[in-house]
């Protein structure tokens, strides 16, 4: 390229060929041109890496990294980042799409106002859902984050366009599952000015081969997701030290974790998230503001206290509410 880009796109590349040239092409066709995107092909099985190096063939703006052997997203995304030399970055997922125009938005609203972070809506093209921002753009750091473990804020990387020297700051987490919340946690934290925009810019895919998606890596994804909540946790008591000012939102987020560990059959005796991660969450579960129905507060509250219930109770508990509600 013959001038520095202002924007590093970064697509981690993984086994996702159907998908591919659709991503591709959405970044390829975009109003804003002064971009470079990074392909991180991680030793994917399929065609993506001869798919990655046609479009580094076809267009300069594409350079492509052959990771040696398989890293994971998170590692992917941090080798990407690596070899980026853009002042903004945002990340793209190799199975989603993006609007014609959200790098040009997008860059206006940074570049213009001076913002660290600004994020946009996105929606899941099965689904339909996408993601509601709050109006105002809040200085106040511990209120962003309050505002990102309840989701008002919502973790997903690809719908950011963050500084480059954000995350030249980050610990980026080995363990894939979760690794948003992670890497958000700490942007949000670090930067200084955070906007939004109410658009949806972004589209996302349902992938059944996504680690997210697929029931058989069940397992591993509750080992992972532990793992990153406790980084999540460990960061904010590094950074803030009384994690009470985070509270109910940090409970809430903590238990709804916990809540997934014990209404999964193969996981409930898992009981790391239950006694060692933020055990002040436990006070919290019947707080007004955790929206769980009562019967899974009551699992959740005698888990903490070493009692698991039999989930066939849960069976009873759902057949009386239809009839209740009938």
């Amino acid at each position: 390229m013959n001038t520095t880009p202002k924007i590093s796109i970064i697509v981690p590349v993984y086994n996702v060929e159907p998908y591919l040239s659709r991503c591709l092409n959405s970044i390829l066709n975009q109003t804003f041109t002064e971009f470079e995107c990074i392909l991180v092909d991680d030793c994917s099985p399929d065609n993506c890496p001869s798919m990655c190096d046609e479009y580094a063939r076809k267009d300069q703006r594409f350079r492509v990294i052959h990771n040696q052997q398989n890293q994971g997203s998170s590692l992917s995304r941090q080798i990407g980042i690596k070899q980026a030399v853009g002042y903004y970055v945002l990340f793209i997922d190799s199975d989603d799409w993006i609007e014609i125009n959200m790098v040009e938005e997008m860059y206006a609203k940074a570049i213009n106002e001076n913002y660290d972070i600004v994020l946009c809506d996105s929606m899941d093209e099965q689904t339909g859902f996408y993601t509601n921002r709050p109006e105002s753009d809040s200085t106040d750091k511990i209120a962003r984050i309050k505002q990102l473990l309840s989701l008002e804020i919502h973790p997903s990387l690809p719908c950011q366009l963050v500084t480059r020297k954000l995350f030249l700051k980050v610990t980026f987490p080995q363990a894939s599952c979760y690794e948003d919340w992670v890497i958000t946690t700490q942007i949000i934290h670090y930067a200084e000015k955070v906007s939004f925009i109410p658009a949806v810019f972004y589209h996302s895919c349902s992938n059944p081969t996504s680690l997210t998606r697929n029931a058989q890596l069940e397992d591993k994804r509750t080992n992972e997701k532990y793992i990153n909540y406790t980084l999540i946790v460990n960061f904010l008591r590094e950074q803030y030290g009384d994690l009470s000012v985070f509270d109910p939102e940090l409970s809430n987020f903590v238990n709804k974790a916990k809540l997934g560990i014990i209404l999964n059959k193969r996981t409930r005796k898992n009981s790391k998230l239950l006694f060692e991660l933020y055990p002040q969450s436990n006070q919290l579960i019947f707080n007004r503001k955790s929206r769980f129905p009562l019967y899974h507060k009551v699992f959740l509250f005698l888990a903490t206290k070493n009692i698991l219930l039999p989930l066939k109770l849960l069976d009873l508990f759902y057949v009386i509410r239809k009839k209740l509600k009938s």
